[in-house]
């Protein structure tokens, strides 16, 4: 498997890994997004599952990717792209970006290499996603409450996780390692291959990883006719069933002392760990996460239908 590529030979910080068919008509605004961004030290592979659109022209026009281009077999074929452009990569920290979406903010990676680079507590650096159209325009801008009031930070993200089962996006900064070892893989008894983004979540969390949120909108999530949301939302929906159950046995099990949970840093070293005397602060902050975003829900309800 041999990449086009005339990149420098030095090694690359962030790596922006992108899997692609068929979507030559967002595949531009996708690469001149991570090319304008602020951070110079980027890497772009882009694995492309034999398109038969113009995605392979556009491809040539510039230079500095790296990228090929193979039909995937099987019936989960962009997750195995995703591994291919990993395994082309060798950036520290990976940001996975779809080829439909396109970065919102131009300091983002910037921003979010400042952090992982000085506090090696982190293990991920995340932000605000905004939905835009087909054609380009802005949409639903998820969790804007975040902008004003974040949420918490590291170690206290483990109660806020369990109250309101909030999944970081995928596109965050993450360390190489954590992502070689946590994402998805797509293999016949992987229970989330067709919701990796839920797994990956899961199991950040229940190891102990800390994620760090910067309160600016990172990225657009392009809604469009051919997403893979709409083509597996039924096997979507069945990985987010088992997100929401393991999750549901792992607050109980926490919470009544059968399970132990360490914290671990950046580069997987135990840092800490949940004592049993923390256990009754934890359910009352669970209790009072759980209140305070069953009404803005219910807020939120009564605002869409006036």
């Amino acid at each position: 498997m041999e990449a086009h590529s005339t990149q420098d030979a030095d090694r690359s910080k962030v790596s922006v890994i992108t899997p692609s068919l068929n979507h030559g008509n967002f595949l531009r605004e996708n690469i001149e997004a991570v090319l304008h961004q602020t951070y110079k030290k980027v890497e772009h592979v882009i694995v492309d599952g034999r398109s038969t659109d113009d995605t392979i022209s556009i491809l040539k026009e510039y230079p500095h990717l790296k990228w090929i281009s193979e039909k995937e077999e099987g019936d989960n074929g962009v997750l195995d792209a995703i591994w291919k452009a990993f395994y082309l990569s060798d950036g520290e920290y990976i940001v996975l970006s779809c080829v439909s979406d396109s970065l919102k903010d131009g300091d983002w990676f910037e921003k979010a290499v400042e952090i992982l680079d000085r506090d090696e507590e982190v293990s991920h650096v995340w932000g605000l996603s905004q939905n835009i159209s087909e054609e380009g325009l802005p949409g639903k801008l998820w969790h804007a409450e975040f902008l004003e009031q974040s949420p918490p930070q590291k170690k206290d993200f483990l109660p806020f996780w369990l109250a309101t089962t909030e999944a970081v996006e995928c596109n965050a900064v993450f360390r190489r390692a954590i992502f070689e070892t946590y994402y998805t893989r797509n293999t016949p008894d992987e229970p989330y291959r067709f919701a990796p983004s839920m797994g990956f979540n899961y199991h950040l969390n229940a190891q102990g990883y800390l994620p760090y949120f910067l309160p600016i909108i990172t990225y657009f999530g392009r809604m469009h006719k051919d997403q893979r949301g709409l083509k597996y939302a039924d096997v979507i929906g069945q990985g987010a069933d088992i997100y929401y159950r393991e999750l549901s046995r792992y607050k109980q099990d926490l919470l009544s002392g059968k399970r132990r949970h360490l914290f671990r840093n950046g580069h997987s070293q135990i840092i800490g760990e949940l004592q049993p005397s923390d256990l009754a602060g934890y359910r009352k902050r669970i209790m009072l996460y759980r209140i305070k975003y069953s009404l803005k829900r219910k807020f939120e309800r009564i605002f869409y239908r006036l």
